[in-house]
């Protein structure tokens, strides 16, 4: 939390420089300040990782917001100060611009302004992390419905100053229970499954408990978020005008260093929302049979956010057998192994030492935490890089599904290019850009779930790897790139939407007060295809805090451009494993959905040495070694689901299922 909190303030963008060029022109004091900014930023940096990381892991209390503001305010005058002496050395040569450039492009606070952005990003973080949904006596909730909300009251951190809502309470109090949004909330939309001391035989339908999670989390974070979010936002904006930019909104898209950023964002969506509506249009169909009774349900129209099985409706995979039925259950046979977090993550790390990349150090083991327990206070995944010799942890509230997997891996691609890039110096240790980062786990995930990986690690039975009939696939081809599809390509919307939307807030083109949740649905209707469970008002929430990115005040474009990357970079690799090129223009001998990474030296020294460039050179340079092209796009994607987009068109056809809303 304190981490995110630090960047947020200072938004320091770091990444890697492949080596200080010493040329003839560089005078000895610009070697000076270049060797002195390395030094400081490492001890900086590595204090905001150890607070980020006991905020993580211990009470609240012993991580005071006091130490966080002190060591803010230190880094903000420090990088002022350095990037005033620096400015006379910044044009001897390429490298040594580009460490000034990523070091001075931050918004600028005085020491008034970094103490508010502090409590309050620290009051928008508690408020989401430590919120508690609470039933006073769930052994009478399957009395009938209502009493299911008569029960509900919330919890609130002390600083807020919040009412503690309680309920009507009875005289005799059994079986009082309080959830956090993450993850008990989050597993009740994910899951179909009620409280665990409640029968099964409960009369509350999944539809209504389903409902009431989806309501009473952004009942309880929306409304309080939004007074700490308003200042939070003009504090945000004074410091990027210092700089001469119109708004945040500007200094965010300038970390991913592409001219005209909202147009490419823009058309690569228009360019993946075919494929989008026809995703929608099945899922609706098979919603619409599987839950008749829920109101105003168009099987035409817009689907209620709370039956698609997410508490933000991006995450789809539990339709995957609704839609695709099918005699294998990969989440069953998954869930069966019984594997621990610390196993999940062996095998994780087993897929990236095949491909010839570093296994995880021993601090890596000794620190990191991989099961929800008492010394957890947030359960977000986390990648963490201490800036400490080797020291790289992680944290995952990991159970034993194919999701908590996943997180697993795209963790580890955060921890794997932390490591790659660790040989630079530390101003520029992280990566080329926040969207490569967030997509080389995906990546290796991608390649990950494919048939053979799946048989090696006996979840598929080997049969499964022969085409059946005279189909060039097997039937389980189908269930995983539709299990894929309703994971990746319905996080797709959301992910556009998030930053559009920030972005008219921190420019004024949409009224706050006024305007701002009505914007927010105006999106998820228009892009997403969703809406509310009930008819009620909303125009007076702030249902976007109900989201981890948005208390965290995290740029969230990065993670809608990530998707594309992820595959067009998966194909690279499987191109330069087959044909030894990334570029090679011939035609993968397999459709890319089955492309084994796994054992590959020649993609792992590809990707080690693009990893290992940090943020030295611009992510097109990155993502031409990678790809043998500089431009994102979404053939790749469309290629990886070729197979599926036919299937799709099929249901469609056969079933006279309606694209659209």
């Amino acid at each position: 939390m304190w981490l995110a909190l630090y960047l947020s303030i200072v938004h320091s963008c770091v990444s890697a420089l492949h080596g200080f060029e010493y040329g003839d022109n560089v005078t000895d004091p610009a070697v000076k300040w270049y060797e002195q900014l390395n030094v400081e930023l490492k001890q900086l940096n590595h204090e905001a990782a150890l607070y980020a990381w006991e905020s993580s892991t211990l009470p609240t209390q012993l991580v005071t917001m006091e130490k966080i503001i002190h060591l803010t305010r230190r880094k903000a005058h420090w990088e002022r100060t350095m990037c005033k002496r620096g400015q006379p050395y910044r044009d001897f040569n390429a490298s040594l611009d580009r460490a000034f450039h990523l070091l001075c492009r931050s918004p600028q606070y005085n020491d008034d302004e970094i103490s508010d952005m502090a409590k309050l990003l620290g009051y928008l973080q508690g408020l989401y992390t430590e919120t508690k949904i609470c039933i006073d006596d769930i052994s009478k909730v399957c009395e009938e419905n209502g009493l299911l909300w008569e029960r509900t009251y919330f919890q609130y951190p002390d600083f807020t100053m919040q009412q503690q809502s309680k309920p009507l309470s009875s005289k005799e109090s059994r079986g009082e229970i309080c959830m956090h949004g993450e993850p008990e909330m989050e597993q009740i939309m994910a899951k179909e499954t009620l409280f665990l001391n409640v029968s099964k035989n409960c009369s509350i339908g999944q539809n209504s408990l389903h409902s009431w999670a989806w309501q009473s989390w952004r009942l309880a974070v929306g409304p309080p978020s939004k007074q700490f979010y308003r200042q939070l936002m003009d504090h945000m904006n004074t410091g990027a005008r210092r700089m001469g930019l119109a708004d945040i909104g500007e200094s965010w898209r300038a970390e991913l260093e592409t001219p005209n950023l909202k147009e490419l964002v823009n058309r690569l969506w228009l360019q993946v929302k075919p494929l989008y509506r026809k995703l929608h249009a099945v899922a609706r169909y098979f919603l619409k049979r599987k839950y008749p009774e829920v109101e105003n349900f168009n099987p035409a129209g817009l689907i209620p956010a709370h039956i698609l099985g997410d508490m933000w409706s991006q995450n789809w995979e539990s339709l995957t057998g609704s839609i695709y039925p099918h005699q294998v259950d990969i989440e069953e046979s998954f869930m069966r192994k019984n594997w621990t977090g610390e196993q999940l993550t062996k095998r994780a790390e087993d897929f990236y030492s095949s491909m010839g990349l570093p296994m995880m150090t021993k601090t890596f083991w000794e620190k990191s935490i991989f099961e929800q327990g008492k010394n957890v206070t947030k359960c977000h995944g986390t990648a963490a890089n201490m800036y400490d010799n080797g020291d790289f942890r992680m944290i995952v509230c990991a159970g034993n599904s194919m999701n908590d997997f996943y997180v697993i891996m795209h963790e580890m691609g955060h921890i794997m290019y932390y490591m790659l890039a660790s040989v630079q110096p530390t101003i520029f240790q992280d990566g080329t850009n926040s969207a490569f980062q967030e997509s080389i786990g995906d990546t290796i995930y991608l390649s990950a779930m494919n048939p053979l990986h799946l048989v090696r690690i006996n979840l598929l039975n080997s049969s499964y790897l022969s085409p059946e009939s005279d189909q060039q696939l097997n039937s389980f081809d189908y269930v995983l790139l539709l299990k894929i599809a309703l994971v990746k390509i319905s996080s797709l919307p959301f992910s556009y939407i998030m930053d559009r939307y920030r972005w008219a807030l921190f420019d004024g083109s949409i009224d706050f007060d006024a305007d701002a949740n009505n914007y927010f649905w105006h999106l998820l209707e228009n892009e997403q295809g969703i809406k509310p469970p009930s008819k009620i008002d909303r125009s007076m929430f702030f249902d976007a805090a109900a989201k981890y990115h948005l208390p965290d005040n995290t740029p969230y474009v990065r993670y809608f451009l990530a998707n594309f990357l992820s595959f067009q970079i998966l194909e690279g690799l499987c191109r330069k494993s087959i044909f030894g090129r990334a570029d090679s223009p011939n035609d993968l001998p397999v459709p890319l959905h089955r492309c084994d990474l796994y054992g590959s030296k020649r993609a792992g020294r590809l990707l080690e040495k693009a990893l290992g460039l940090g943020g030295s050179q611009h992510w097109t340079v990155v993502l031409k070694k990678l790809t043998g092209s500089e431009k994102i796009s979404a053939d790749a994607m469309y290629r990886y689901f070729d197979p599926l987009i036919k299937l799709l068109d099929n249901l469609i056809k056969k079933l006279d299922i309606p694209v659209g809303w």
